[in-house]
This record gives C-alpha cells, sequence and structure tokens, in this order.
C-alpha cells in the first residue's frame, strides 16, 4: 500500500479508537500490509501530527499508539465531558499499586510487609478498578494470590510496557524485608507524577472515600488462602 495512503488509514484509525492501537491489531485486518510497514508509518504519522503544534497529539502508549488531547487543554475536554474518572486513587490505593507494579508477581502479605498495614480492601479496590490482576498463586505454604498490574494499568500512567516505569533510586531495596519509608514515599511519588503529567485525577488524601473503608469483597469473589 502507497505510505501517504497508509498514514491516512491509520489516521483514521487512531481518531476513532477508544484504547492503544498497536501495529499487531492493525496488521490482522490490514493484511496486504506487513506489521513492519505499519509499525514504520506509525511512528512517521506520529513525528508528523505531533510537529503540528495541534491540540492532540500521538503517543505511545500500553505497547501501542492513541491519539490524545494535550494535557495542558485536558481541563476543557473534561469540562465539556463532566469526565469522572472511574480510577482515582487516594494515596493509599496509589502506595500499594506502585508495590505491586515494581515487585510484581508479589502477594498480599509481601505488600503488607512493606506498606505496614492491611491491604486486603486496597487490593480488592485495585482489582475492582482493573489496575492489578490476579497471576497465579505462590509455590509457598498456604499458596497465596499472587498480584500484578493490567493493560489498564500501562494507559491510565502512559507507559509503553513494564519497562518503561520510573526508575527509582533506591529500587534494590524492594528485595529487603524493611524498605525504608522513605523509599514508598518516592515510589507512590513517582507514579502520581505519571499521572499528573498526563492530566489524571488522583483523588487528594483524606477525600470522602477512602479506600480503605470500602466493604470487604463480596462471597463470590475469589479470595486468598491464608499464608
Amino acid at each position: 500500500m502507497e505510505t501517504e495512503k497508509l498514514k491516512k488509514i491509520l489516521e483514521s484509525l487512531l481518531f476513532v479508537s477508544e484504547t492503544p492501537l498497536s501495529p499487531k491489531k492493525i496488521a490482522s485486518f490490514l493484511r496486504d500490509t506487513p506489521e513492519s510497514g505499519i509499525q514504520t508509518a506509525l511512528a512517521d504519522l506520529k513525528g508528523e501530527i505531533n510537529g503540528m503544534d495541534r491540540s492532540f497529539q500521538v503517543v505511545e502508549v500500553a505497547e501501542g499508539f492513541q491519539l490524545v488531547t494535550r494535557p495542558e487543554y485536558h481541563k476543557w475536554a473534561k469540562e465539556l465531558y463532566k469526565i469522572i474518572s472511574k480510577t482515582r486513587l487516594s494515596k493509599a490505593s496509589m502506595e500499594a499499586l506502585a508495590i505491586i507494579a515494581y515487585k510484581q508477581p508479589v502477594t498480599r502479605a509481601e505488600v503488607e510487609a512493606i506498606r505496614g498495614v492491611e491491604v486486603s480492601n486496597l487490593i480488592q479496590s485495585l482489582l475492582e478498578k482493573k489496575m492489578v490482576r490476579i497471576l497465579g498463586r505462590a509455590e509457598t505454604p498456604g499458596r497465596p494470590l499472587l498480584y500484578g498490574t493490567t493493560h489498564e494499568f500501562l494507559i491510565h500512567f502512559g507507559l509503553k510496557d513494564l519497562s518503561d516505569l520510573p526508575k527509582v533510586s533506591e529500587i534494590q531495596e524492594l528485595a529487603g524485608d524493611k524498605p525504608s519509608p522513605e523509599f514508598l514515599r518516592e515510589m507512590e511519588g513517582e507514579l502520581r507524577r505519571r499521572e499528573s503529567k498526563l492530566g489524571l485525577g488522583t483523588a487528594p488524601d483524606g477525600e470522602a472515600a477512602s479506600d480503605a473503608q470500602e466493604p470487604p469483597p463480596a462471597p463470590d469473589i475469589v479470595t486468598e488462602t491464608p499464608s
């Protein structure tokens, strides 16, 4: 397919898609165009659109490409559509999510050992918000559940993949039994800064619904065997 026509097709797909589009997914229905050609055309299109100084841009996120509003114009878009994010995260949730993101696969007990408090309701809340998922069970006594982050997590924080996580200078402390409180704050702060850069709203401290006060999981929800 001729390059300029391909870029226009890709532009139209990005325009209508509500989620990031990967070259592999696009190639699945543009069967006459190889994935490598789509990857190159997307990169070219990204450069062209982002060089236009418009209110929108193409970003690489969650192993795909997406057409989004630039952060400085988010407040007007939100005012128009009165957007209330389902994934607003309290400070406590952000801390637990940061631990899971950097230490995955991780058990609830390991998260609690780092935070120093019980986190069952926080993890349940993150599961419901699709920020984390169950990866399986650990090969340890009681076989506790293992948790990791999701594709939605990558989209929410604007990450291409997990290797794009913000680097924390003290990352090796995760291997210890008692990472410092300063390190926990730094992990949480890195994700919070990433979220703010994208114009996404994190619930301020003390906001109405604290995750720690959420009701326990319903009986039909999978729960852990005590570790």
